[in-house]
């Protein structure tokens, strides 16, 4: 019965969580706060590199298996919109082991969208947890904010792909 009221509680905060996820500083219809990244491949992504340019940003850890699990939606997001600008940025974050499995991962799955390291940005865009995903349209306006990954949510991320490439 005790195992069963732990279940039930931490079943409960990680709801309350993850409905508060993104309440802070990343909310639809505001501007993108200014923001810098080193890529894996270290390149610069920054606001000012994607201006004019629809974005996503997938913040996500490689032990974090709803992260991982959305790693083939953000791909092909990347293949067949990204002949339309849309640029999809893995956002490296939590990682126990100062990122060394997060800078392989791309590579062994064969993923070519854009990857960095983005533990600074957790804490500044007040994300409460993973995955957790940001798209942005072509002016830097935040068009929505999403917390988790399942079933279904593809679909609605294609929907999303769509109206900030329009």
């Amino acid at each position: 019965m005790r195992i069963l009221t732990v279940a039930i509680i931490a079943t409960l905060a990680l709801t309350t969580a993850s409905a508060l996820a993104g309440q802070g500083a990343l909310k639809a219809g505001s501007t993108m706060p200014a923001f810098s990244l080193k890529g894996f491949d270290g390149k610069a992504i920054t606001n000012a590199s994607l201006k004019g340019k629809p974005y996503v940003l997938d913040f996500w850890a490689t032990w974090c298996g709803p992260c991982k699990a959305a790693s083939p939606t953000m791909q092909m997001l990347h293949t067949k919109y990204g002949k339309k600008g849309l640029v999809v940025i893995g956002a490296d974050v939590l990682e126990n082991d100062k990122g060394k499995a997060a800078r392989k991962y791309p590579a062994e799955h064969k993923y070519t969208y854009k990857f960095a390291n983005a533990d600074a940005l957790f804490p500044k865009f007040q994300v409460n947890g993973i995955p957790f995903f940001v798209f942005v349209d072509k002016n830097g306006k935040i068009v929505k904010t999403f917390q988790g990954f399942g079933p279904g949510v593809e679909k609605v991320f294609e929907q999303l792909a769509q109206q900030i490439t329009k």
